[in-house]
């Protein structure tokens, strides 16, 4: 088993497995679930924007947010290099009711980062690299009925390799 996939799978067991750590009166329930497209960014040398996209799938027990966090972005320069990352993290936040129909939800965590980076202009071939990052999130939600929002999703991605910066703008159902 490669690395990726004993990160993701550790990942997927603790997240699996938070229901069975809290006692029998209190709940981890679905909270909510996005997907969000933007611009993203990188303090690579390289940089000049690229595309981004997230899925986000949150769970909540009492006031405390927990969620898998799933974000994919590339950025292409024909003439110089192509970057690409993807990253897999495992946050927890809490989010505040501005009123009934406007929200914030802040969240931090840890997670997996992969990196890829190709030169155009020397060899043609990719480095990858992976390491573990810590992911900072932003997401302001305007509710447009009982479950339906759309907002402003901000992320940060703090690593050894390559910081990422994204906005998106998101869709968000909330069970």
């Amino acid at each position: 088993m490669n690395t990726r996939t004993s990160n993701v799978m550790t990942i997927l067991l603790i997240c699996s497995s938070l229901t069975f750590l809290f006692a029998q009166d209190r709940e981890l329930k679905l909270k909510s679930f996005s997907i969000g497209a933007g611009f993203m960014g990188s303090s690579s040398e390289t940089s000049i924007g690229g595309f981004t996209v997230s899925l986000d799938l949150s769970m909540m027990l009492d006031q405390h947010v927990f969620s898998l966090y799933l974000s994919d972005g590339s950025e292409l320069d024909l003439v110089d290099a192509e970057e690409k990352y993807t990253e897999l993290n495992l946050t927890y936040g809490r989010q505040l009711g501005l009123n009934a129909w406007l929200k914030l939800e802040w969240h931090a965590g840890l997670g997996h980062f992969r990196y890829s980076y190709k030169s155009n202009l020397t060899d043609f071939v990719s480095n990858n690299e992976s390491t573990i990052g810590v992911p900072l999130r932003a997401k302001l939600i305007f509710y447009t009925g009982r479950h339906i929002g759309i907002g402003i999703n901000s992320n940060m991605n703090l690593n050894a390799l390559v910081n990422t910066y994204s906005g998106n703008i998101c869709l968000q159902y909330e069970f």
